[in-house]
């Protein structure tokens, strides 16, 4: 199991936000444990996800709330 400042470093890592010194020790280990490494490619994987995601509402989801305040101002 990762340690959890491992776990933080690996994130800093993924996000280029780790000192260069610690960057190189954290390589380093990645070439002698293979849970380590795979950790960090799972992180990058879902790095990739997370940026791929949607960032604007569906139309459906635009037209439902439409239709909805349309409704709402019909009532009033």
């Amino acid at each position: 199991m990762i340690k959890t400042s491992t776990q933080n470093e690996l994130i800093q890592y993924v996000y280029d936000e780790l000192a260069d010194d610690a960057c190189a020790q954290l390589e380093s280990a990645f070439m002698q444990d293979t849970e380590l490494a795979e950790g960090c490619s799972d992180l990058l994987m879902l790095q990739q996800l997370l940026n791929g995601a949607a960032k604007a509402p569906s139309e459906r989801s635009v037209q439902n709330i439409l239709n909805y305040s349309k409704s709402l101002s019909l009532q009033s």
